[in-house]
């Protein structure tokens, strides 16, 4: 009896260490009007950057960089690992790479997220092994109208699909097997996919072509008509809203929609296939981003035909479940629009690459909830000290940014070419921002952490504090520059006459900070520890980045 009261015991604490650490595992989770990422039981917030291409390709080159990725403020770095390294020859795996990746980034105390260089990248097929580059029968190549192919692996070859998920799954198990602390987060699926041209002309896609549109996506426009992308919406409708019919019966337009739907579709369950595939061995969160098309005009093929653009993205919400977000990469100017586009209630806004931007991070993560925002190229942003600067104040700031995130109590504000102001509603209350006429960078955040108090920070702006109701006169009581230490606030000034126009605004100007620094760009501290000597190559260098304020108001009687 006691054998099988401690057999018992065993089994059952192996049974909950095992369900543990399967919850503790990095996973989406859905809270009232957000999507929040969770790491290690915690809301997790991506202060993150996205390496070069072929940074991560070499164990040597990468060991100075996560210790400088760190020092600047990130907790997160994007790192690509590529199926040619990955699967040299068919069915010999060299793990030396990604198991490099993870110790280096653990060491630094960093999260990863993977970047699976598979198939396709950039519309390409530059990253698949020599073995599946040189084999034209296997792995057949997307055909062009003239009847000639190229590298370009066809979303119609089931057999580059099953090589790709096997090399993916032994990824993942590989994953599984080494990184028990959860350094990896989550992993990109492919990268900005998609063809270069209206459609591929092999004989099978052109065959499928002619056939009925799945019952899937048809039952998915019925069910969301109401919040569908509006060129998905909108050529439906032209067509009548056919419930049966071939892609060109249901979805043919002068702008090429039934092609452009019809190879999103397959891409769609090519990729889904694989990280389906790669779930099974560890089911981390997934995603895949997007090569935005520049202008509304352009026909699929102009930009990658295929891929997760902002039209399109409601096939991949239709029949792709493995595939949990959609992100833009935004090099674009018009950065507010693409993200009210990608901000949906079925996805997370999560942006792998984007100029290196100081507003950009703050609007993303203040008035779209955003899980990550991610400048490529990071590594040479380390000589950035504005843009540092600005990290190490979303950082103060992470625990109020994870608090307000959904709550609507929280607001970013950002200048764009075309504005002068902009109008923050908090329920009935608003604060009016106002930029100055001679300088393009201001921005920043609002939170409400009472129904008369504010927290803001930003940067070259006015604001103002006003309600909706016009009977109703706000006026500003108390404002206090300062910071936190922790989670403990630290008043530096009380301001007010010229510093706050009298009350009638809070002047948003940021803090002017002295660095000393490396002329490699490596901070000196104030003082130099024991035995540390003072570096003849060091400069001094003034930035100008957000200030943090505290602003009390009150209603006039």
């Amino acid at each position: 009896m006691k054998r099988f009261t401690l057999l018992t015991l065993l089994f059952s604490t192996v049974f909950q260490f095992n369900y543990l650490t399967a919850q503790e595992l990095p996973q989406l989770k859905n809270e009232g009007n957000i999507t929040r990422l969770y790491v290690d039981g915690k809301p997790f917030i991506m202060v993150a950057g996205e390496l070069h291409n072929s940074t991560s390709s070499n164990l040597t080159y990468l060991v100075p960089i996560f210790p400088k990725l760190k020092e600047m403020g990130l907790n997160t770095v994007l790192a690509s690992v590529a199926w040619e390294q990955l699967e040299p020859q068919e069915g010999k795996f060299d793990y030396s790479i990604i198991d490099g990746i993870i110790s280096q980034a653990r060491e630094s105390k960093l999260k990863l997220c993977l970047l699976w260089f598979g198939s396709w990248k950039n519309g390409l097929s530059t990253y698949p092994p020599l073995w599946v580059k040189k084999d034209f029968k296997r792995f057949f190549k997307l055909k062009q109208s003239n009847g000639s192919t190229g590298e370009v692996i066809s979303a119609f070859c089931k057999e580059a699909q099953i090589a790709d998920a096997k090399a993916f799954v032994q990824l993942m198990k590989r994953i599984r097997e080494v990184d028990k602390e959860h350094t990896v987060v989550m992993i990109q699926a492919e990268n900005e996919v998609g063809a270069f041209q209206d459609i591929d002309y092999n004989k099978q896609a052109l065959d499928l072509f002619k056939s009925q549109v799945p019952e899937t996506l048809i039952q998915y426009l019925q069910k969301n008509t109401n919040h569908l992308s509006p060129e998905m919406k909108y050529v439906w409708q032209k067509n009548g809203s056919k419930t049966k019919g071939t892609w060109s019966e249901i979805f043919a337009d002068t702008m090429k929609s039934a092609q452009n739907f019809f190879m999103t579709w397959q891409y769609v369950r090519y990729i889904n296939e694989i990280c389906r595939e790669g779930k099974k061995e560890l089911n981390l969160p997934m995603y895949v981003n997007a090569w935005l098309v520049q202008k509304s005009t352009d026909l699929p093929g102009v930009y990658p035909n295929g891929g997760p653009v902002s039209r399109v993205m409601d096939i991949y919400k239709a029949i792709a479940p493995d595939i949990d977000l959609c992100a833009p990469d935004i090099y674009v100017p018009n950065y507010k629009e693409i993200l009210s586009m990608y901000h949906r209630s079925d996805n997370p806004l999560f942006i792998p690459e984007s100029t290196t931007e100081q507003s950009r991070a703050f609007y993303a993560y203040a008035e779209h909830d955003a899980i990550c925002f991610s400048p490529f190229g990071i590594e040479y942003a380390y000589t950035n000290l504005a843009y540092r600067q600005a990290i190490s104040v979303i950082n103060e700031l992470m625990p109020y940014i994870i608090k307000y995130q959904g709550t609507g109590k929280m607001r970013g504000f950002m200048r764009t070419k075309s504005s002068v102001a902009d109008t923050l509603m908090f329920g009935e209350d608003k604060v009016i921002v106002e930029y100055n006429n001679w300088d393009n960078t201001g921005y920043g955040l609002v939170i409400q952490t009472a129904p008369d108090e504010y927290l803001v920070a930003g940067i070259t702006a006015r604001l103002k504090f006003e309600s909706k109701n016009p009977s109703k006169k706000i006026r500003i009581g108390q404002v206090f520059e300062g910071g936190f230490e922790g989670e403990k606030w630290v008043s530096s000034r009380m301001l007010n006459g010229d510093e706050t126009w009298h009350h009638d605004y809070l002047i948003v100007t940021g803090r002017k900070t002295m660095i000393a620094h490396t002329l490699e760009g490596q901070i000196i501290p104030p003082q130099p520890g024991p035995g540390q000597p003072v570096l003849e190559s060091a400069k001094n260098t003034e930035v100008q980045t957000p200030a943090v304020y505290k602003v009390i108001t009150y209603e006039m009687k």
